[in-house]
């Protein structure tokens, strides 16, 4: 029962860590996409839909791998302590 509560408060963490991601990224969109309207004359809507998705699939990637890197290094102490220990 605790172990499926703290499971369903995680996921609910998660997808409010994802939707403020999202947010992040659509504010830094628009805020390039205002930069180089003005600047460039690039088309407002365009700009921002494309910056906004760059935005969030490079953040999101390079937090992925982050998270993979680290896992693999937890994973090698684990393996390298039950070495030492047997």
């Amino acid at each position: 029962m605790v172990t499926r509560r703290a499971i369903r408060r995680l996921d609910i963490l998660e997808w409010v860590m994802v939707l403020a991601g999202v947010g992040v990224a659509t504010g830094g969109g628009w805020v390039l996409a205002w930069i180089l309207n003005g600047a460039g004359g690039w088309d407002f809507r365009t700009t921002w839909i494309a910056a906004s998705l760059l935005l969030f699939v490079v953040g999101g990637g390079a937090t992925i791998i982050q998270i993979r890197k680290d896992a693999r290094a937890v994973a090698r102490r684990i393996e390298q302590t039950r070495n030492d220990d047997g």
